[in-house]
Order: C-alpha cells, then structure tokens, then sequence
C-alpha cells in the first residue's frame, strides 16, 4: 500500500489546520505493489505472531512505542502486554529484527492448519455504494473502482452491493446484469426478512474478475442515484420522495458480513469491504441523529466545525467485534464538503 500525502508536514492539530488556509489530505492506494517510495514489501511466514491491539485491534508496527515487555498502540493509545515470546522475538539486534520491525509495508503469510505456511486464498472484493447521492459523487467512486478493478488480480472474486431505503446485490455473470433487491424495513433492528444468501447466492454475487472484469466495469457504469430515477410525481408519493436521501447503511454492512461470512472455508477470509458512503447513515439501525446539524448530502455546504458528530450509538462499535471474528477487512471513504 503507498500513502501520499499532499503535505511534506502534518499539521499538528484541527486549528492549525484551519489557520494555514492549506489544503490537506493524504492519496491511499491499497493495491499498490510498492510503497510511496517504490520500494517492495518485506516478506515472511509468521504473521501469526504479530501482536494484535487489545482494544481497537491493529497489528504490531514500525509505528507502534516498543518497550520491554508492552508496546502502545499508536492508533487509540492503548498499552498491550507482550507475551514472553513475543518480548524475545523484538529483543533481537537490528540485523535479525523480524519484518514487522524492518518496514512498514510488509507481506506476512499465515500458517495453515498443520502449521505449514498456508496457499493463498482466493481474494474478495465487495464494492458497497451510496445510492443515496449525487451524479458527482458516484461519478467519483465509479472512477476510483474502475482504476481499481485494473490493479486486481485476474482470480480475484468482485462483489457490487447497492444501499439506500433497500439493498441491491448485482449478478453480472449471466446475459444480462441483474439487480435483486431486499427492502430494510424502516424498524429494523439490523436484521432483514430475507438473507442475503437467499437473495442470490455467492457464485452468482462474486464475479472472477479475470473474466468478468468488462461486464463489472459496465454494471458500475449503470448505477445511477436513487433521486435520478424514483422521483415523486404526486402528493400520495410523498413517502417515496423522502426516501431519496435514506441511507440503511448499518443493515446493509450488517447483512454484508453475515453474508460473507456464511462459508466457514478460507474463500471468504480476508475479504475486503470497500464501502462509500455520501453522508450520515440515517434510516435503519445503525442511523445518527444529524438533524442538528443540517443535511449532510454531498452537494450542500456544512459548518466544518459541525462536520465530526458525537457518537450516538453502540451499533457500529458491536459490528466490529464480527467484523474481527469473521477476518473480514473493511475501508469506509466518507465524502462531505
């Protein structure tokens, strides 16, 4: 992965931020094969060993505080307690540090079953899109996942879900692409009254990207918002029109996870969420109260200093626990002006 930043200095805090007028951001590419200074990760077969947070769950890095026997987590701050192995494996010189204490940019291998370095599982991609939105911000996500459809393997597996007041899962492997959609009931508690796997199944929803690349790139290119195509034409569609801007996006990654996480083989381990959301979630479980602070849609201004919202509720907190059992990977790009 190579992170660039559009700063050679971080500011060191919000005001200062705000004072330097400077714009600021940093340009992640996950499927980099170098780093930003083009240099290649540094290998191994022990990433069952690197320690892993206790409270927010990031492993071990170059980044981390090391200490004799604890290491702080540079994340959320927590102090971790190192096993007696693990204080041996960091206790060596700088000519046999271990990968994890050589770079920042490493590729470990997990043990299989038996203890040997296990083959490579099949990779998983699943685009989870905002339709609640407008042309320009999907006009954006549709850019950033065609550049990265090119970077994927051939024997990738790629997954399209849609989310606003309804979920839609996308099979682009048959003559034509076909949308199935699940309605959120608006009281959900997180759960649907169908499951996903009985909507369409996964060899159906996650196409080879090898040979289906052309065929998804044409399924993103036919989404379009959901204000673009349900407008209310009469005053009994009223209900209709209000749900233009509903995003269920806690039910939907909920039901995502659980969907991905049926199998209980290694196809589905690691699976990469890559969810792009245009705003607060705001209908179903999972949805914050934001009215304070105004319609946070993509095309509308907001008070900078009204942008980062108190936490509301636990939904979201209690989702990373499965997201952590199931060995699922998730990366949310939030896009507010």
């Amino acid at each position: 992965m190579a992170v660039r930043p559009s700063l050679a200095y971080f500011p060191s805090d919000n005001a200062l931020l705000e004072s330097s007028g400077l714009p600021w951001g940093v340009a992640v590419t996950p499927f980099s094969s170098t780093d930003e200074r083009g240099s290649s990760p540094v290998t191994g077969d022990e990433g069952d060993l690197i320690p892993r947070c206790t409270s927010c769950f990031a492993y071990f890095s170059t980044l981390c505080s090391l200490h004799r026997w604890s290491w702080t987590c540079p994340i959320c701050s927590e102090d971790n307690d190192l096993s007696a192995d693990a204080a041996a494996r960091y206790a060596r010189d700088g000519s046999h540090d271990p990968p994890e204490l050589r770079s920042a940019f490493v590729d470990l291998l997990l043990p299989g079953e038996e203890g040997e370095a296990a083959a490579a599982t099949t990779p998983v991609y699943v685009a989870a899109i905002d339709l609640s939105s407008s042309e320009e911000f999907l006009e954006l996500v549709k850019s950033a996942l065609l550049a990265a459809l090119e970077a994927l393997s051939p024997g990738s597996l790629f997954g399209i879900l849609t989310f606003s007041s309804k979920i839609g899962l996308y099979d682009v492997q048959g003559p034509i692409t076909i949308v199935k959609n699940v309605f959120i009931p608006p009281d959900s508690d997180g759960t649907l009254h169908v499951d996903l796997k009985d909507v369409m199944p996964f060899c159906s929803f996650l196409a080879p990207v090898g040979t289906f690349k052309d065929r998804i790139a044409e399924a993103l290119e036919t989404i379009k918002p959901i204000a673009s195509w349900e407008r209310a034409t009469t005053a009994s569609q009223v209900q209709d029109h209000a749900l233009h801007h509903t995003r269920g996006f806690g039910v939907a990654i909920d039901a995502l996870v659980n969907y991905l996480s049926v199998e209980n083989g290694t196809t589905f381990e690691l699976a990469r969420i890559f969810a792009f959301l245009s705003g607060p979630p705001n209908y179903g479980a999972g949805q914050l109260d934001a009215r304070s602070n105004g319609d946070h849609n993509t095309g509308k201004v907001v008070d900078s200093n009204n942008t980062l919202l108190p936490e509301e509720t636990s939904f979201y907190k209690n989702l990373v626990h499965v997201w952590t059992f199931s060995r699922l990977q998730m990366n949310t790009l939030i896009l507010l002006p």
